[in-house]
């Protein structure tokens, strides 16, 4: 597993997401041991980075991911949790963090998100909450998700704390057009990089638009040249640009073991320029 660093803490480059792992909006309950053993396996296959939010299973998914860490140590995982676009002021921020520390039976967040702007709310008064908790250390680093540049630039100049990560939706399916963030490779990453700005990808795989990937014909060349799955190789690509890591979610075993092995390998620089190519937009 190749590491990065986030604000200056070494975490996986190729995580676990909770999206859906117990439930949607609200909580299901029908699979609560086959998600603990997904987590489990992932934190024991070196995938100790584990995102979830107080959204994911209407607040389930921390639970889980709770009761999944309870069996290793604290300091060898990186734990991120989102506050959503409901609770962002001050007030309901400090609340919301409560809860899902709660549920996550632990004492801090590694790393704790906006989850979506509220246009309703300032991002200033957002951000004074955040760094409220990072002055508790209720959090180690605070950062911010589905962040265009000109909000982006807002929260840094209102922030007391580096912004240390922009969750976004980035793969080679949505270089600059994602569900919620547009110019994500043209504008949004350059800035992440030049201020210190890690880039975290979800939906890297693009989700229920992954036969596009698993059936190119470039993709499956390379699948051959490397003997690596379609998957493998656009995790590596994801994860082979600068700053950038990824929380690709999974209830498979076998898929797991596949996000595991993603990084032992190096695309060279003509496949990459290739798959640039191939995958514009």
């Amino acid at each position: 597993m190749i590491y990065k660093n986030i604000a200056g803490i070494k975490v996986p480059s190729v995580g676990t997401g909770t999206w859906e792992m117990g439930g949607r909006n609200t909580p299901d309950y029908s699979k609560d041991s086959h998600w603990v053993n997904i987590i489990q396996k992932a934190i024991s296959l070196g995938m100790g980075h584990i995102d979830t939010a107080e959204i994911y299973g209407g607040g389930h998914a921390e639970e889980l991911t709770g009761l999944a860490i309870r069996d290793f140590r604290r300091n060898d995982l990186f734990i991120t949790s989102k506050v959503w676009h409901t609770n962002l002021k001050k007030s309901d921020v400090l609340r919301a963090a409560e809860r899902s520390l709660s549920r996550l039976g632990t004492g801090y967040f590694d790393l704790y998100l906006i989850h979506f702007p509220n246009p309703s709310v300032p991002v200033e008064e957002t951000i004074e909450a955040m760094n409220f908790l990072a002055d508790q250390k209720l959090t180690r680093l605070i950062g911010v998700s589905n962040f265009e540049k000109p909000l982006l630039k807002k929260a840094i100049r209102a922030s007391s704390y580096p912004i240390a990560a922009n969750q976004i939706e980035y793969g080679l399916l949505s270089r600059n057009k994602g569900v919620y963030t547009q110019n994500a490779e043209n504008e949004i990453i350059p800035y992440c990089r030049e201020n210190n700005i890690s880039i975290i990808a979800w939906r890297p795989l693009g989700k229920d638009n992954f036969g596009k990937l698993a059936s190119n014909p470039f993709i499956l060349s390379l699948s051959k040249k490397y003997q690596k799955t379609p998957a493998q190789i656009a995790l590596n690509w994801v994860v082979s640009n600068d700053n950038v890591l990824t929380i690709p979610k999974t209830g498979s075993f076998e898929h797991l073991f596949d996000n595991a092995l993603s990084t032992d390998f190096e695309l060279s620089k003509t496949d990459r320029d290739i798959l640039n190519k191939t995958f514009t937009q």
